[in-house]
């Protein structure tokens, strides 16, 4: 409604027009979504050598310290993993704590869950999965993980009541996972928070480094020495301390991935560089020397450079 459509147009469409607009030789080609759509995005920009920004995501960790007050972790974490019904590429996917304190961050959980949504059903505060197929999706994932043992916990009260139609899916907890589960290896991008524990902060670290490089990192701890060792030990494209979520608002700092999880940045000034070319325009003066810098070339020249090079 503002600007003309040669300067600003919208065009809805499916995955055959995100493939249409992927090939086109565009000055700048920007896509969000998920890393395995991001990559056939580049492939086809490549062929124009269309240059490209991938926003993209994957499996963003919560490191928790065993120091941490777990309320104060599980406040944060639980916000920001329902926020949105947990379909943000930003929520944090899974939860590395302290072996000692699981049950106590669970528990935590489950008292956030209930804080912060005293109902879910008929909540407006609590919003539904997007679709069926991913409705479907995200009980597929509970469904496996609990058949290959894993121990799936409800953390709201009304989770098993909840009526399918609206594809409210009540948010869950999942105790003993292990790599081979699907709810491990995809994005999540819904109310389900995996927990891993771990023993010591290099074992934790360990975990996070040997898997693809994430969108963000999450850090528990009010330890700043801490706080910065986890930060010169792993790879993210962003990170925040004893929050979630956040960093993507401010428009102070550069937002994007690194690896699987993106390429580029956005949000304030980079933003702006992102989207623009930085055209370099050299004007000679009508006085000048270049004359000394062409053939053929004298002595003199010769000992200049010696001069100014010794």
């Amino acid at each position: 409604e503002t600007f003309s459509e040669d300067l600003v147009a919208v065009v809805e469409g499916g995955a055959e027009v995100g493939q249409a607009f992927s090939s086109m030789a565009w000055d700048h080609l920007f896509f969000t979504g998920s890393t395995v759509v991001g990559r056939q995005v580049l492939v086809e920009a490549s062929k124009n050598l269309v240059p490209v920004t991938l926003e993209l995501g994957g499996k963003s960790p919560v490191l928790v310290h065993r120091d941490m007050p777990v309320a104060r972790a599980a406040r944060r974490v639980f916000w920001g993993k329902c926020y949105n019904g947990g379909q943000t590429c930003v929520a944090p996917d899974y939860a590395l704590v302290h072996e000692d304190r699981v049950d106590a961050f669970i528990r935590a959980l489950q008292e956030e869950a209930v804080r912060q949504y005293p109902s879910l059903a008929g909540n407006s505060d609590y919003t539904s999965v997007i679709s069926e197929r991913h409705f479907q999706r995200l009980r597929g994932l509970l469904d496996e993980a609990a058949e290959a043992g894993a121990e799936v916990i409800s953390l709201h009260p009304e989770g098993a009541d909840l009526d399918c139609s609206e594809r409210r899916f009540a948010p869950h907890a999942v105790k003993g996972v292990s790599d081979d589960m699907g709810i491990m290896q995809e994005e999540i991008f819904g109310p389900i928070l995996p927990i891993v524990p771990y023993k010591t902060l290099e074992e934790a670290c360990a975990y996070i480094n040997a898997r693809p490089r994430p969108l963000a990192l999450y850090v528990f701890d009010d330890n700043k020495a801490r706080q910065r060792w986890v930060m010169d030990h792993t790879r993210s494209g962003g990170v925040a301390v004893n929050e979630v979520v956040l960093q993507f608002i401010s428009e102070a700092l550069p937002f994007g991935g690194i690896g699987p999880s993106g390429m580029g940045s956005y949000h304030g000034v980079e933003g702006f560089d992102t989207f623009s070319h930085h055209r370099a325009v050299f004007t000679q003066s009508r006085v000048h020397f270049t004359s000394l810098i062409t053939p053929p070339y004298s002595s003199t020249l010769s000992r200049l450079f010696r001069f100014l090079t010794r």
